[in-house]
């Protein structure tokens, strides 16, 4: 379940965006692809010459099980203060698979990830290339409060200027999201889409299973997410999982948040600072994005939304027993106004009869949003 602060609209129920499609006939050869320009042509699946733009298919090299193979996206580039270059992406991405039952294997640290994911090979590892090995990871299911993962990269395989498939060069500062933010990201399935932040500190549950096309493993439960307009999957769809999500200017845009979950009306992503000072603390060393200088400064919360935030955090127990919840957060309603947001899987009667207009003065709107799931894809 979930709720969060945001412009009134109505609620959803998420999943990781991860892409999985069924195992077919290899595919012989292999296809390198330059970079290319944006907007001309750009592929996001194809297997690019070395070294490599982010924002592209990729994922851990067994991900395949139960006859189906996975894959997401090779988001961007991080540093830590030894100068080592780390590969950013979710944990459902890159190291995922926590039981041997469909392939015998389990994700290990030293494990390559390759590019394309195995999703845009016919399975296939050899039609991939290998570039970069599994490093860190934050499991939801263990307590981490965000989806993310760290590949070492490989010598030569990747830029070390972090470019990002029609993106380009993004800044090495971060920013803090904002309600109405607009916001882009470059993805393995819909490419470079662009949105808005619909909603800031939100709880979201979203549900794992314990490999590519697996049974359940479990719900985590975040705290403190950023949620994006996905009307029709057309910010984020399955495959898109581990894009960074960074503010919608041309140069040196800075990052906001790393997309892991959605569904067809919602995206989901984690604050970028959490997933770095999660990653700085894990190594013992800073870790930063890798790019330019861009624009420095942090943006100053509104008092409505930290009013907000702090009667939501008073009423959580209240808006996580919502029938069909998945979520709550704080958002703008219909009317501009800050409101606190709560999110179900489908907007029935015996919904509205257990959501009050408003909590000690504010405003409260239901948003369906239909089931939230990590948003990696099979085939």
């Amino acid at each position: 379940m979930g709720n969060a602060l945001g412009l009134k609209e109505r609620a959803i129920w998420t999943i990781p965006f991860i892409l999985t499609i069924a195992l077919v006939t290899p595919v012989t050869g292999e296809t390198l692809t330059p970079f290319g320009k944006p907007g001309r042509g750009v592929s996001h699946t194809a297997k690019q010459m070395p070294p490599i733009q982010l924002g592209t298919s990729g994922g851990w090299t067994y991900d395949l099980a139960n006859g189906y193979c996975c894959g997401g996206t090779l988001g961007s580039l991080v540093r830590d203060e030894a100068n080592n270059y780390y590969i950013l992406s979710n944990f459902h991405v890159l190291a995922a698979d926590v039981a041997p039952g469909g392939n015998d294997l389990i994700a290990q640290e030293g494990d390559p990830i390759i590019q394309p994911g195995l999703i845009d090979v016919g399975c296939n590892q050899n039609n991939a290339q290998a570039v970069a090995t599994l490093s860190q990871w934050a499991d939801p299911l263990t307590n981490a409060n965000i989806d993310a993962a760290l590949a070492l990269i490989n010598p030569g395989q990747v830029r070390t200027d972090g470019a990002i498939l029609e993106i380009g060069t993004i800044s090495n500062s971060t920013r803090a999201p904002s309600l109405n933010l607009a916001v882009k990201k470059s993805g393995r399935t819909t490419r470079l889409t662009s949105s808005r932040i619909t909603g800031l500190s939100a709880t979201i549950s979203v549900s794992y299973d314990t490999e590519c096309a697996g049974s359940l493993r479990g719900t985590a439960i975040f705290v403190n997410q950023i949620v994006v307009s996905n009307r029709g999957s057309k910010f984020l769809a399955g495959g898109d999982s581990g894009s960074l999500m960074v503010e919608d200017v041309t140069s040196n845009p800075r990052a906001v948040g790393l997309l892991y979950a959605g569904s067809s009306s919602v995206a989901i992503a984690n604050p970028i600072d959490e997933v770095l000072c999660y990653f700085s603390t894990v190594l013992g060393k800073s870790v930063a994005m890798v790019g330019g200088a861009g624009i420095q400064g942090a943006e100053v919360p509104v008092a409505a939304i930290e009013d907000a935030k702090k009667i939501k955090a008073r009423h959580a127990a209240r808006l996580e027993n919502v029938p069909r919840g998945v979520g709550h957060g704080i958002g703008l309603g219909h009317d501009g106004r800050i409101v606190i947001k709560v999110y179900v899987e489908e907007d029935t009667p015996e919904v509205r009869a257990a959501v009050p207009d408003s909590i000690d003065g504010m405003p409260v709107e239901i948003e369906e949003t239909g089931r939230i799931i990590p948003l990696s894809r099979c085939r």
